[in-house]
Order: structure tokens, then C-alpha cells, then sequence
């Protein structure tokens, strides 16, 4: 042992009793053990903390002895020019089920004007055809039946000048006029309202008038892209009528090899038509969205979503299953109470008069017809919502497309919502009326961020 150190000190602690030389500096004591993030008796440290530690000396964890509960671990956060992850309806990051779930519920809340407006518009679409050509078929029964009692044949005659074949082919065709508008109308639907999500997603809430004027020109797009959906599927119906043309005429004469043959071949048929439908209905079901958000033409439209769900088919397909399902009964708890009030109400009496119980049939026949066509239209925008939904996940997980939901959530001044956007209101910046998140990249994605493939990628 040295002689000069004392039992029981360390050698620091014995170097700052030692005396000083003459003109040298005393030494500062050591920190005290409990204080370890004082300030530092040794200089300025080498790097600051990452944290945003505000300046030399100053602790980034509130003064010494202020309560734990009161001190914020980490400093003031910096803002990296970037705002917070969650602006809007979700959080900028790959979308699990749940967020596309609950989303599509706060796109609708958020902007009941323009995606219940909507709704409105297709469901008025939809009733009144549907009402119409359903009005035209009881009066074609009707005839037919009075006709049946009076002793005459309904189906006697030219079929050109009969009226009741008039009736039946008028109400049928009509039946398929309204199932084409509706169905074009559903396609114009998911394009307007992929714009209202998009914007949604980045904070901003869109009116009715706003969402159709931000759709402009691209309506025409989406007509087109409905119009080859239409004609594919007008080619495979033909398919169908010629195999079983060919199978009745088979039947007829009485050729059992030829009728078995053209049955093999009509389930065949079904089958592929069928698996193929869906598979091709998965990889375009983005191609509205892309079109009115991206400005893009019916064919680049179809071949951007057939580029966004590659790797998502599987993924894409339970999804959307999983949602007709949900919509499927919800519908059907509204609508079948509707249809058995009807049945409860219509008259019994063997007695009563044709008339009186075509007239009851009637009525709430066309009303069950128009509350199932505007439940259809909820049901549509609904879907609407989740497939805009879709269309950002499959960006974001391959383009970092958060990056520019951000970016418009920063020009809206949008923060950040804990409560899925859905109560607090956002006022827009100037210039953000017009504005839809992706529609005018500005160039190639930033280099990927959290939400790249290391973010989650379940459901």
C-alpha cells in the first residue's frame, strides 16, 4: 500500500484530497452518485443526444428532483418536417383488417354528405328502373290471368302484336337495363369515392359536390371501364346461350351421345367462367380507384390494379369475401322482416276479388324492391370505402405512399387523430380544396420508411 492513500478510499477519491502545486488549477469534486446526468465536469460532450437535448448542461429530463411523472423520457420530439402517422381515418403504415374495417366505417362518418349523397344517387338509379320494370311485370300477370279466366290463351297470336308478350319483354329488359345502370353506377361510385377516402386517409374531409367535381372528366373513364366489363361479360352470357341452345337441340333430337357431350361441356364451361371471373374481378378491382385518382384511362387503369394486387390475390379475394358476407346478412336482417309484413298483409279471403289482391302484392312488392335497392346502395359504398382502402395499403406497402399522404396532411395542416378522424374537423389550408393525395406525384417515392416491408403485413 502506498503511504500516502487512506484505508477505505478509492483513488479518485484520494486524488481529490492530494494538495495542489502551486498555479494549477483545483480540481472539480466528482458528480455526486445520485446526479449521474448533471452537468459534465470533463467538457462538452462529443454528441448530442438524439433526442433534442435543448442545450449544454441542460437536462433533457426536467430539473433535478422533479417528480418521474412529470418528466418526459425522451425530451421535446422533433419534427423532421414530417407530420404525425396518423392524420386521418388510418394510420400511415400497411393496413391490418381491422383498420380497413374501421376505416371504411370513418370515411362514411367523416363524409356522411358526399358518400351517403352517393348512395342516394345510385339507390334512385336503381329504384326507378327496378320499380318500373316490376310494375310493368304485375301488369303483364294480371293480363295473363284474366285472360287465363276468361278462357283465352295469353300466348295466342303474333307475338309482335300481342300485348302481353309486349309487357313480359318490356318488363324483362328493363329488369336488365336496371341491373346494367346499377351496375355502371357502382363502378362511377367506387371511383368518386375512392377520391373522398384518399383525402380522408390524409385529414380532409370532401363534400358531395366537391367529390364529384374532383372525379371531373374521369367519369367518362370510368364508364369506359364499365362498358369492357359489360361487353366481357356479354361474351361469356353468349357462350352460355349457345352451349345450351346446343344441349336443347340435342335433347330434342334425341342424339343421347351429342346431349351428353354438350351437357359435359356446359358444366365445364360454368366452371371456368366462373373461376375466371373471380380471378380476373380480384386483379381489376383497383382499377376504378386508380383511374379517377391517378387520371388514368380504362386500360391503364385495369393494368395499374392488376400491378398493385400482385403478391394480394389470396389476400385481396378473403378479404372482400369476408365483406359480402357481413353486407350480405346485414342486408338480409332489413329487407326479409319487410318482405314477410308483406305476406302477413295480404288479403287471405278466397273470395276477394283478383284485383284487390294484385293491387296489395303490388305495392309492397315495389316497396320491398325500393328498400332493398337503397340497402344495396349502402352496401356498395361501404364496399366502396374498403376497396379505396385496398388501393392505398397496396401502395403504401409498395410505393411509400405514406410518405405523401403525409405530405398533404402537412399542407392541410392535418395532426394527429387518435379518434380515426372522425369528430375532429380539419381546416384545410389554402389550395387544399382541389387537392388529392397521389394524383400529381411530384417523382419517384422517397427512399421507404417505417411503413416498408419491415412494417406489419398481415391482415
Amino acid at each position: 500500500m502506498n503511504e500516502n492513500e487512506v484505508p477505505g478510499q478509492g483513488p479518485d477519491q484520494q486524488s481529490a484530497q492530494q494538495p495542489q502545486e502551486p498555479g494549477q488549477q483545483p480540481q472539480q469534486p466528482a458528480p455526486p452518485a445520485h446526479q449521474p446526468w448533471g452537468q459534465s465536469p470533463y467538457g462538452p460532450a462529443v454528441s448530442q443526444s438524439p433526442y433534442g437535448q435543448p442545450s449544454y448542461g441542460q437536462s433533457p429530463y426536467g430539473a433535478y428532483g422533479q417528480p418521474a411523472s412529470q418528466q418526459n423520457p425522451y425530451g421535446q420530439q422533433p419534427g423532421y418536417g414530417t407530420p404525425s402517422r396518423r392524420p386521418g381515418i388510418i394510420p400511415l403504415t400497411p393496413l391490418t383488417l381491422g383498420d380497413l374495417l374501421s376505416g371504411s366505417f370513418a370515411a362514411i362518418r367523416r363524409n356522411a354528405a358526399a358518400v351517403l349523397g352517393t348512395a342516394l344517387i345510385v339507390a334512385l338509379i336503381e329504384i326507378v328502373v327496378s320499380v318500373f320494370a316490376t310494375n310493368v311485370l304485375f301488369d303483364a300477370t294480371y293480363s295473363i290471368i284474366l285472360m287465363e279466366e276468361g278462357g283465352q290463351d295469353p300466348f295466342m297470336g303474333d307475338p309482335l302484336t300481342n300485348p302481353v308478350f309486349g309487357q313480359l319483354f318490356g318488363s324483362i329488359a328493363l329488369l336488365f337495363l336496371g341491373a346494367l345502370l346499377a351496375a355502371l353506377a357502382g363502378i362511377i361510385a367506387n371511383g368518386v369515392l375512392a377520391v373522398v377516402v384518399l383525402r380522408s386517409a390524409a385529414g380532409l374531409k370532401t363534400s358531395l359536390g366537391q367529390a364529384w367535381k374532383l372525379t371531373g372528366r374521369q367519369i367518362w373513364s370510368l364508364m369506359g371501364l364499365a362498358l369492357i366489363y359489360l361487353v366481357a361479360g356479354a361474351i361469356i352470357f353468349i357462350l352460355f346461350i349457345g352451349v345450351i341452345v346446343g344441349l336443347v337441340i340435342a335433347a330434342v333430337s334425341e342424339d343421347g351421345g351429342m346431349a351428353a357431350l354438350m351437357g359435359i361441356l356446359l358444366f365445364v364451361l360454368t366452371v371456368a367462367s366462373v373461376v375466371v371471373s373471380v380471378w380476373l374481378y380480384i386483379k381489376l378491382v383497383l382499377a376504378a380507384a386508380a383511374s379517377a385518382v391517378e387520371l388514368k384511362g380504362p386500360f391503364k387503369a385495369m393494368g395499374r390494379s392488376w400491378s398493385l394486387t400482385r403478391g394480394h390475390w389470396w389476400r385481396t379475394l378473403g378479404i372482400i369475401l369476408l365483406v359480402a358476407v357481413i353486407v350480405g346478412i346485414i342486408a338480409s336482417i332489413i329487407t326479409t322482416p319487410l318482405s314477410m309484413i308483406g305476406g302477413v298483409f295480404a288479403p287471405l279471403d278466397p273470395t276477394t276479388a283478383m284485383e284487390e289482391m294484385m293491387d296489395s302484392t303490388r305495392w309492397w312488392t315495389l316497396l320491398s324492391v325500393a328498400v332493398s335497392s337503397l340497402v344495396n346502395a349502402l352496401a356498395l359504398v361501404y364496399s366502396s370505402c374498403l376497396i379505396a382502402l385496398l388501393y392505398i395499403d397496396y401502395r403504401i406497402r409498395h410505393e411509400s405512399f405514406d410518405l405523401d399522404l403525409a405530405a398533404a396532411a402537412e399542407a392541410a395542416g392535418a395532426g394527429d387523430d387518435e379518434r380515426f378522424s372522425t369528430v375532429r374537423d380539419v381546416q384545410a389550408a389554402a389550395g387544399t380544396d382541389q387537392l388529392v393525395p397521389g394524383r400529381h406525384p411530384s417523382g419517384p417515392s422517397a427512399p421507404r420508411g417505417p411503413s416498408g416491408p419491415s412494417g406489419p403485413s398481415g391482415l
